[in-house]
């Protein structure tokens, strides 16, 4: 099965390319049985003390409810905090593995023999971003896991109302409400935008990895220093969650999910345009669109705001711009470090 799964990867990707084989060794030799042992230990109490977490946002410090009758959808607001959490975990693993690759490298003194492998410094950098997928893939697993629950809640949900809860929930929206669209136009509509919508879902962690990977990938080329290369890794991670965080205020605000006069209500409050880009910036930066797997969310978007049933569809091509950015920028990386080798 992996391997079927290891054959549909680029080459540089597989694990059995001498190059990533290096990569995924040179991490996996520190690692003793022992250690292995502690780290999933470590890792399964983290699992559960998020969940705790996770239990004390939604419940306000066990001071009020769960802000839903649904049971099912309960689950969702238990295990939101954790995720977005373990979200951002990921982003920074994902930046702070490729800031300081070549740092790294010159230190160990295995920068030039990695140069000289058949596609020189592209093929190095190419799998160096690919093995942080392989590094984090625990918590991509764990991730997806929970995508695909949310997705199935919310395929539970839709058959509520004698199957009609799609109809009630576009009733009204623009542009899909009566009179402007017949029903059987906007139902398959609806249909269309909620598989965009948990496509890109289940794309977003990925391709969020990706992008960050590449990020720290062309910063790192700026300064192969030491110093210079720990500086620019965190001032990567702290621009991260400044990011995250300001994503999460700005969603939660353009959903009516902050406190009122939360900020900044007072500059969203005035724009209907600016209030749809926020519900964007939230779900994509915020909390990679875990609120479009959620039918209360969904139902925010698409009644509070005007053409918010299309926000789903800018999340997907969001998504699909990440995946070419970061493509794009390891490409450009590659390039910075053969230049600076060839001067």
């Amino acid at each position: 099965m992996m391997q079927r799964i290891y054959t549909q990867l680029p080459d540089f990707a597989r694990p059995d390319n001498p190059v990533m084989r290096y990569v995924i060794f040179q991490r996996s030799k520190s690692m003793t049985r022992r250690s292995q042992i502690a780290r999933v230990i470590l890792t399964s109490l983290i699992l559960i003390f998020t969940v705790l977490i996770g239990w004390v946002f939604a419940t306000n410090f066990g001071k009020a409810a769960l802000d839903s009758a649904n049971p099912l959808d309960q689950i969702f607001l238990v295990l939101y905090t954790p995720l977005v959490f373990i979200q951002l975990i990921v982003s920074l693993i994902a930046l702070g593995s490729t800031s300081s690759i070549i740092a790294s490298e010159v230190q160990h003194g295995t920068w030039d023999t990695l140069k000289v492998t058949t596609s020189g410094t592209a093929l190095t950098f190419r799998s160096r971003w690919a093995a942080v997928f392989y590094r984090v893939r625990f918590y991509l697993f764990l991730l997806v896991a929970a995508r695909i629950l949310f997705i199935a809640i919310v395929l539970f949900n839709l058959t509520a109302f004698q199957g009609r809860y799609l109809d009630l929930l576009l009733s009204g929206t623009t542009p899909f409400g009566l009179p402007d669209t017949s029903p059987n136009v906007a139902v398959l509509a609806g249909i269309l935008i909620m598989a965009m919508m948990m496509t890109a879902a289940l794309l977003a962690p990925f391709t969020a990895v990706a992008l960050n990977a590449s990020i720290g990938m062309l910063v790192g080329t700026f300064s192969s220093g030491r110093l210079l290369g720990t500086l620019g890794q965190g001032m990567l991670l702290i621009g991260r969650i400044l990011v995250t965080g300001l994503a999460l205020q700005i969603g939660a605000v353009a959903l009516s999910l902050a406190a009122p006069g939360a900020w900044p209500s007072n500059i969203l409050n005035n724009s209907q345009a600016l209030q749809w880009l926020g519900a964007l910036f939230g779900i994509s930066e915020g909390d990679m669109g875990l609120s479009v797997l959620h039918l209360d969310r969904v139902l925010r978007i698409w009644a509070d705001r005007d053409y918010g049933v299309l926000v789903g569809v800018a999340f997907l091509g969001y998504t699909l711009l990440q995946a070419a950015a970061a493509n794009a920028l390891v490409n450009w990386a590659a390039r910075r470090a053969a230049k600076a080798d060839q001067t």
